[in-house]
């Protein structure tokens, strides 16, 4: 016998992804300090949709959306990370910024399709080996303002430079895990389940790298404007990801309500260069509670 679910979840999970936006240093013998500044991510809602059919064989579709983003600022003797704003640093003897911004966000947008057979290893024990394929878009901008005002030869300037570096991916690739559930208690109209699984996919794809920058400058009240574009080749390879989640769900009826912790790390997945450490080549973890609420019919 057949059986349909449509099941929805609410996300709220934390990106961690450090990539270095700024320099901030103090030449002070007093206070001398060396300090780069990061990326940084509060937790933020998201949400799961699908649908899955039971029989032998099951089968399930899942979209996975996230979107997250952050906003920092700073001020000091500052010098940017990227490449774009690092060549256009004010000129001697200022060298440096007075104040600095950043604006990160990160999409991330997964398709799911899954195939997997429920076998008994005991009266409390189902495991489930699972094949099937993954399609994922994850798209991450870093956008980096700076401002300085100095006096050079007579000349009374100011500077703004603003740089937009993306790092976007898409691929499609195979995925494999296994999970299952361990029966913590069965009745005619309840059930109360341990639940825990692991998947690892291997997506086929590309990264397109734009990176811009926009130079305004005002020497004496007269106002210039340039650009910098930092070219980055696309890179074709493919991206390798691991999912883990452990929870507990309930049973009754039509119904299944699930909570749980969910672990999703994506390797290599920020493809941006700057100047601090170079290619940065950062894994993206996301990581939260997975809370799931499901309807069979």
């Amino acid at each position: 016998m057949q059986a349909a679910e449509l099941f929805g979840e609410f996300l709220y999970w934390k990106a961690t992804e450090p990539v270095d936006w700024v320099l901030n240093t103090n030449s002070m013998p007093s206070n001398q300090f060396i300090d780069y500044e990061s990326t940084t991510y509060d937790f933020t809602p998201g949400f799961r949709v699908g649908m899955s059919m039971e029989g032998s064989w099951n089968t399930n579709v899942a979209w996975t959306h996230f979107h997250t983003d952050t906003d920092e600022s700073i001020a000091g003797q500052l010098t940017a990370a990227f490449l774009g704003g690092k060549e256009s640093q004010p000129p001697s003897p200022k060298l440096y910024f007075d104040t600095g911004q950043l604006e990160a966000r990160i999409n991330y947008d997964v398709i799911d399709w899954e195939m997997s057979t429920p076998v008994d290893m005991g009266t409390y024990l189902k495991v489930r080996p699972v094949i099937g394929l993954r399609g994922g878009i994850i798209r991450q901008s870093f956008t980096t303002s700076f401002q300085a005002a100095y006096v050079n030869g007579g000349t009374s300037s100011q500077r703004f430079v603003v740089e937009e570096a993306e790092s976007n991916f898409w691929g499609l690739g195979p995925k494999v895990g296994i999970d299952g559930e361990y029966a913590l208690w069965h009745s005619p109209g309840l059930e109360m389940n341990l639940t825990a699984g692991f998947f690892a996919s291997y997506l086929l794809g590309d990264w397109d790298i734009p990176d811009k920058t926009t130079i305004t400058q005002i020497d004496n009240g007269v106002t210039t404007e340039s650009t910098r574009l930092v070219k980055v080749d696309s890179r074709d390879f493919a991206s390798l990801s691991f999912q883990t989640m452990v929870g507990l769900n309930i049973r009754h009826g039509r119904w299944t309500a699930a909570v749980g912790y969910e672990l999703n790390d994506w390797l290599n997945q920020c493809q941006v260069f700057t100047d601090a450490s170079g290619p940065q080549n950062n894994d993206l973890l996301l990581q939260g509670l997975t809370a799931s609420f499901v309807l069979e019919f």
